[in-house]
């Protein structure tokens, strides 16, 4: 300051005025240009605030998509699970069912066998009970035609006939 009260000349003036017109206008420059880094800042501050709530966005519809995703795959899941349960329960079923089929199929096949048995020894005993109806009608025959007056077939008509015996 010493400088400006000893030197008082219109050109020293003039020059530290220019000098300080210079410095004001500098600082004019440096504060509009801050300012302009400040509004492109904050301009810059709003978009990337809208970006985070475009992405928290984003996220949350991704993650209810994912948790519905979910979802639909358990119940998926179930549906097949209980499929493949049933599939296996009908698969007993159907084993239990071939093996009754063929215990059956075993039990019909010896019931055959005794029947057919039986049906041979019933036609066994009844051609012997009918051989035996025979000889009995042969000898009462015979013992009729000698002792009695009748018919030698009297008798033979009297006895029961033996194919209605059963």
């Amino acid at each position: 300051m010493s400088t400006f009260v000893k030197n008082t000349s219109p050109s020293l003036a003039k020059r530290i005025e220019k000098e300080i017109s210079n410095e004001a206008v500098k600082e004019d420059k440096a504060v509009k240009h801050a300012l302009k880094e400040l509004a492109h800042l904050e301009k810059k501050d709003i978009k990337a605030s809208k970006n985070t709530d475009h992405a928290q966005k984003a996220l949350e519809k991704a993650e209810r998509k994912e948790e519905s995703t979910l979802h639909a795959l358990q119940k998926q899941t179930k549906k097949h699970d209980d499929a493949a349960s049933l599939a296996r329960r009908r698969t007993l079923e159907a084993d239990n069912a071939y093996a009754q089929e063929e215990k059956v199929h075993r039990v019909l096949e010896r019931k055959k066998a005794e029947v057919e048995a039986a049906i041979r020894n019933k036609d066994e005993h009844e051609r012997e009970r009918v051989r035996r109806l025979e000889e009995a009608a042969g000898l009462n025959f015979i013992s009729a035609s000698t002792t009695l007056d009748q018919p030698p077939n009297a008798q033979a008509e009297k006895g029961p006939d033996p194919r209605q015996l059963h």
